[in-house]
């Protein structure tokens, strides 16, 4: 079946009810496999539910015919069988309830775990060229705003459709004893509920579609008022009213077209509320006419009324239920529609495995690169070769094309042509964990982990036991044991100030974590994409003077704009316009007199 674009609405139709039957099937599959133990004795606990309500009207009716039979004449034993039904399946029913509450409970913890972990999961196993794909920002957008809460709703609501579905052919079976005509006119009095339901469904998924770049652009300014660094910004530059009057404006759009929706939905919800009542009073009419007429008992009158209310309440119930499970569905095929996002970075099964001990060769042959969706290339013919343990330096002005070099180095994406290797093997062929193993990187957007201080450099290496001399050396190599020391706690200090005990970095102090995590990772080749932007120019020089110092087999990749941290390495690259103009040391450049020269002349030039 062809899915409809994510931000179509789509009509009830047959293909829709398939999708929903499908998404059922697959959430039942799947919860039947993990936990069949407790999805059966929630179904069985629903079961006796859906029995007990039809038990205990018809043996309160039961009491009232024989308590009528009986006034004066004292207990008889059909009397006291009456009263101990009546009274057993009346405590049952409480019971059963109070287990299904429970089981519903531990059902709904399972179901959270599970799809806000494959959730996770599936955006670890990603592709970065899909993440940023902008094709896929209005479903990401979606799932993480909905993310499991949707699909645990529609999963736990299979259970009540169910129950629903049993109650109403209970008392189905109970009506068209009672008399065949009463089935089919309550019946038609509660259809327009489905409709109503149906039809808001549809409706509220589309503005949560439809609007989705208006959410995105309303969590985006809202965000720069929950941390300090974007308040700090807002403050001194006074544009708060402004902004906020900006998201008021969002919000009020998509709020306006919400109320509308509700609008619709009340006027029908009025409509089918007058169908439903008017066919219930004349099945009401009747019963009281047939019982005057002696062709029914009284007891017998309050079980075909109370089955009647049953058969609405649980025919109503079902059809709230599926219109909310048909609203929903849209939501939960998002969900299934991002797990099952096929990765566009493949490797052959017979992938190669690269030599953990063994520093590669790596070459970039003739690579030619566009973005999805860019107009120009953002590399044309680039060729390079690194040598192994070779310190090479990357330089040229934004946009130039420096980071979408260690982004295909990373295969983070394919060139369109032209090939990669990695000691003469297409990095396409390489198995990728072997070849991340291979590499340590510090990227320009680098994260910040609020954990324990060693928690955070171990994280440069998690397939190790934590060595504690390992961290503190890897801090020093950072540069960022001047200020870990002086914190209360040094390695076991808390980082973020939000949490209890926490402190929080400056800019730069951030880095310098970051830089640790690298060289805790202790790599084979070390790719440092602008790694000292926000570190002051003295531990900049210790920083790099400890590079210079790492063995020898190892390889450094460095990206940066201050010529004063890539004078040192034994190569120098120039990138402009996404092409290799100019390769060589630091001193040959200069003498070339060209792009790295002026450049550099003009930062000199600043110095002085």
């Amino acid at each position: 079946m062809t899915t409809p674009a994510p931000n179509e609405p789509q009509q009830f139709s047959l293909s829709v009810v398939r999708e929903l039957a499908r998404n059922s099937s697959r959430i039942f599959r799947l919860l039947s496999r993990s936990r069949p133990g407790l999805v059966f004795a929630l179904a069985g606990l629903l079961l006796l539910s859906s029995l007990l309500p039809f038990l205990i009207s018809g043996s309160r009716g039961y009491l009232i015919n024989e308590l009528i039979l009986v006034i004066g004449g004292g207990f008889s034993a059909k009397l006291f069988i009456g009263l101990a039904v009546f009274l057993g399946t009346t405590a049952l029913f409480s019971f059963a309830h109070t287990l299904s509450q429970h089981f519903t409970a531990l059902f709904r913890f399972f179901l959270s775990e599970r799809f806000e972990i494959s959730i996770v999961s599936k955006a670890k196993d990603l592709d970065i060229s899909t993440a940023e794909d902008p094709s896929h920002n209005d479903l990401f957008q979606r799932v993480q705003e909905s993310g499991y809460w949707r699909i645990q709703n529609f999963a736990e609501r299979q259970f009540f459709i169910f129950q629903n579905i049993l109650e109403v052919a209970i008392a189905a079976v109970i009506l068209l004893y009672a008399a065949w005509w009463i089935l089919p006119v309550v019946l038609l009095g509660v259809i327009p509920e489905l409709i109503t339901e149906m039809k808001y469904g549809r409706w509220v998924w589309g503005i949560w579609s439809g609007r989705a770049e208006l959410r995105r652009r309303y969590f985006s300014l809202r965000q720069h008022f929950e941390h300090a660094p974007s308040l700090s910004e807002i403050k001194i530059f006074q544009n708060a009213p402004y902004l906020i009057s900006v998201i008021q404006g969002i919000f009020r759009t998509f709020r306006k077209e919400e109320e509308v929706a509700e609008r619709r939905k009340l006027y029908a919800s009025l409509v089918s509320l007058l169908a439903s009542n008017a066919a219930m009073l004349l099945v009401i009419v009747w019963l009281v006419f047939a019982t005057l007429r002696g062709e029914i008992l009284i007891g017998t009158f309050t079980f075909f009324l109370a089955s009647m209310y049953d058969f609405r309440q649980s025919l109503s119930g079902l059809f709230q239920n599926l219109g909310a499970q048909y609203q929903d569905n849209f939501f939960v095929s998002d969900v299934f529609r991002f797990l099952d996002l096929p990765p566009q970075i493949t490797t052959p099964n017979a992938a190669i495995t690269l030599q953990r001990d063994l520093t590669p060769e790596i070459t970039f042959e003739h690579v030619t690169f566009r973005y999805p969706g860019a107009s120009r290339d953002a590399l044309t013919a680039f060729s390079l070769t690194i040598a192994p343990g070779e310190k090479f330096a990357l330089v040229g002005a934004n946009g130039a094309g420096k980071t979408t070099i260690v982004k295909l180095l990373a295969r983070f994406y394919d060139p369109q042509s032209g090939r990669i290797t990695v000691n003469g093997h297409d990095l396409k062929t390489i198995n990728l964990e072997s070849w991340y193993y291979q590499i340590g990187a510090i990227f320009q957007d680098y994260n910040r982990y609020h954990l324990l201080v060693k928690e955070s450099i171990a994280l440069g290496r998690t397939d190790r036991t934590h060595d504690i001399q390992s961290i503190k050396d890897a801090a020093k190599s950072s540069e960022a044991n001047a200020f870990i020391e002086e914190w209360e706690q040094q390695y076991e200090q808390m980082l973020g100030k939000e949490f209890e005990g926490g402190v929080e970095p400056s800019v730069g102090q951030w880095q310098k974590l970051a830089l640790a995590r690298t060289f805790y990772r202790d790599p084979r080749i070390l790719i440092l994409d602008e790694p000292t932007s926000a570190i002051d120019a003295e531990a900049e020089a210790n920083i790099f003077e400890k590079l210079e110092q790492l063995p020898k087999d190892r390889t450094v990749i460095l990206v940066s704009h201050r010529f004063s941290t890539v004078r040192h390495a034994n190569r120098i690259g120039v990138i402009e316009g996404g092409r290799l103009t100019e390769v060589g040391t630091h001193e040959a450049l200069l003498e070339k007199n060209g792009t790295y020269a002026r450049l550099f002349k003009l930062q000199a030039k600043g110095y002085r």
